[in-house]
């Protein structure tokens, strides 16, 4: 289970790495090289699609910073759990999703994200 989290604190480092070298460092040590990340906005393949996507949600949601919210649960080769994007301080997060990540040795090969909570759009 040391892996899972540790795995996962290192998946939400890397969504809130503002430098792109930084982050593609961390994303090329975390994912598999031709991973895949789906949520109902996008679908990206591959590190370079993974940081271009970070980098785009970074842009649209500025200041904000993604926390792990709960326990990792994981068996096999699964993991899954929640995660809050908000301002620091901020008394609710504006944006909460759960993710299940399919890992091909120890790394991540498949993310699947879901978004429980998202703004009202403008």
């Amino acid at each position: 289970m040391h892996h899972a989290n540790n795995l996962v604190e290192r998946y939400i480092q890397s969504w809130n790495e503002t430098d792109a070298l930084r982050r593609r460092a961390l994303i090329e040590d975390i994912y598999t090289e031709h991973a895949g990340y789906t949520d109902p906005m996008i679908s990206a393949k591959g590190w370079e699609a993974i940081n271009a996507t970070i980098g785009a949600v970074q842009n649209m949601f500025p200041g904000h910073i993604f926390s792990l919210a709960g326990e990792v649960d994981a068996h096999h080769d699964m993991l899954r759990f929640q995660w809050h994007l908000a301002t620091p301080g901020a008394d609710e997060p504006l944006v909460i999703g759960f993710d299940v990540a399919a890992l091909n040795e120890g790394r991540i090969q498949q993310i699947y994200g879901f978004l429980d909570k998202v703004p009202l759009a403008a």
